[in-house]
């Protein structure tokens, strides 16, 4: 490439970039689309597709789709130059289910009350415990994924929202203790366990694991039944803590094999052309004894039972 070609994008679906270097010399603007963030300020996450990626001045830039690729392509400068974009800090990050869980009630921003409904409508609606966002050390609940997203994409239009300084006043909520006898035993159960047995259920959808040595389905109904024992209303926050730990192990465990299977054949073809990095096959060494410690302990567990391992 010679120096006026350095000042023009260029494209890499058809060159040959090692991952490290890809995610090393991403832009100021790190995986979201600099051409919305000039045009509308929107926080938009681009996929790691390379069709939809261009190097420009020795870093890589994403983009939403072809239209916005093509349009930095033409004037680039006018997308990279004097544009201010967010610190890491002014980035909403959303928290996993796990990290969500482990949040009380002090932590969320303006009471765990929806910034997006409080701006939008006016209303004071409680948000959704699992569906938090960490944006400039505030923590903060949404009603829905939809309200979420927005937030995601333009959180500086909604985190100053506050609360009315009269507050309405709360429903009156049911006891769930006088729905238990008789009749009412049913709505109890729907009342008690709903909410909880739903949030498991997006759990389980969300993460598509398998542990080693376990089908898929044997793998989704033990990461099930980790979930209902760490989110049991009964739960002390000593017993909540613990099973939630395990669910976190339960879940690194399954993951193993991946990242083991991606390496070994990175390892393959890097060895070949002499550049596989000493750090790497350490790390590649230290992932397979973590892995060949998960097949023992699953083996355990097989013998032992599931029960064994859960209590």
């Amino acid at each position: 490439m010679n120096e006026a070609d350095g000042e023009r994008p260029s494209e890499i679906q058809n060159l040959n970039f090692d991952k490290c270097i890809l995610k090393s010399s991403v832009s100021q603007f790190k995986y979201f689309c600099p051409v919305t963030w000039k045009n509308t300020k929107n926080l938009v996450k681009c996929t790691h597709n390379q069709k939809l990626c261009l190097y420009y001045e020795n870093v890589f830039y994403y983009f939403k789709s072809e239209s916005e690729r093509d349009m930095f392509m033409s004037n680039p400068k006018r997308f990279v130059n004097n544009i201010i974009f967010s610190s890491a800090k002014g980035i909403p990050f959303r928290l996993k289910l796990h990290k969500a869980a482990e949040i009380v009630a002090q932590e969320k921003s303006i009471m765990g009350h929806c910034p997006v409904t409080l701006s939008e409508e006016g209303k004071v609606m409680l948000g959704d415990s699992i569906l938090t966002v960490q944006y400039k050390d505030q923590k903060f609940n949404f009603e829905n994924e939809i309200k979420l997203q927005k937030f995601m994409m333009t959180p500086a239009k909604y985190h100053k929202a506050e609360l009315p300084v009269k507050m309405p006043p709360s429903e009156d909520p049911v006891s769930l203790y006088a729905l238990q006898g008789g009749i009412e035993s049913t709505a109890f159960m729907e009342q008690a366990l709903g909410s909880v047995v739903t949030r498991g259920l997006r759990e389980v959808s969300e993460n598509r694991l398998k542990h080693p040595h376990m089908s898929v389905k044997e793998t989704m109904l033990k990461l099930f039944a980790i979930f209902l024992k760490a989110e049991n209303p009964a739960n002390s926050e000593f017993v909540k803590q613990k099973y939630l730990a395990k669910m976190k192990t339960f879940i690194e465990r399954c993951e193993i094999a991946e990242e083991l299977s991606d390496l070994k054949e990175e390892k393959d073809k890097k060895t070949k052309q002499g550049k596989w990095p000493e750090f790497k096959d350490k790390y590649y060494h230290e992932l397979g004894a973590n892995y060949d410690k998960v097949i023992e302990q699953t083996k355990d567990l097989k013998q032992n039972g599931f029960q064994w391992y859960i209590k």
